[in-house]
């Protein structure tokens, strides 16, 4: 299903098919868009290693390194140059956790201005940013696993453009639309009930799309009894 197949499924299932429209395309889509991003937000997101979220430059000397405005959460981080697996921190467990060297000492993970391999992330200190630990002494990249929201804004189209969460979800973003569209202010549109009721709806399936989510990134553990 692409974009414009959900503007008319969404047109017909609220019957507002005859000009003069009670909702414009520029607001079909604008609720279009905001249902993709909420279902990404309320299921968690996008999985992605591919992409150009999925990748962060690293700079000699720069502490911090930019992350990618659409991404939710860092499941994984590696270097390229070595496959080295990143530690990801956030900053209050800084003091908690310890780190080793090459000759196995251990030491905490600490801000300061130490420059070395870099062995871990702190997220979370600043908005689409990540600290280094160490800082880098050379240019590299790291490459991620992440949750994201989509990448491209949907707008009104020139030509098809696919949604960019799985097919199985797509159709539920019009629990969303709906809720969004009897929130109109105005005498012909506006329905609380219809709101509150497709609003429910929606959350109550992006629950159940992330409880399935999750049961299928864990692998299956089969249960050993010992011997009487």
């Amino acid at each position: 299903m692409d974009i414009v197949d959900l503007y008319s499924l969404f047109r017909r299932e609220v019957r507002d098919l005859v000009t003069p429209y009670f909702w414009s395309d520029e607001e079909i889509y604008a609720y279009m868009n905001e249902a993709q991003n909420m279902f990404c937000r309320l299921q968690g997101g996008i999985a992605d290693s591919t992409s150009v979220a999925a990748q962060i430059g690293v700079s000699s000397g720069d502490a911090f390194s930019d992350i990618h405005p659409r991404v939710l959460k860092i499941r994984h981080a590696q270097l390229a140059s070595n496959n080295r697996e990143l530690e990801l921190l956030n900053f209050e467990d800084l003091e908690t956790r310890v780190s080793c060297d090459d000759y196995g000492q251990r030491s905490g993970f600490k801000l300061d201005s130490t420059e070395g391999p870099v062995k871990a992330m702190v997220l979370g200190m600043e908005p689409t940013k990540v600290r280094l630990l160490n800082i880098p002494q050379e240019d590299d990249t790291i490459n991620l696993i992440v949750y994201r929201l989509p990448l491209e804004e949907i707008t009104i189209p020139i030509g098809a453009q696919p949604l960019e969460i799985p097919e199985q979800h797509q159709r539920s973003l019009l629990y969303w639309m709906k809720a969004l569209a009897y929130e109109k202010q105005d005498a012909e549109t506006y329905d609380r009930g219809k709101a509150v009721e497709f609003g429910e709806k929606f959350r109550a399936y992006c629950d159940q799309a992330k409880a399935e989510r999750e049961r299928s990134e864990h692998k299956y553990r089969a249960t050993t009894y010992g011997g009487l």
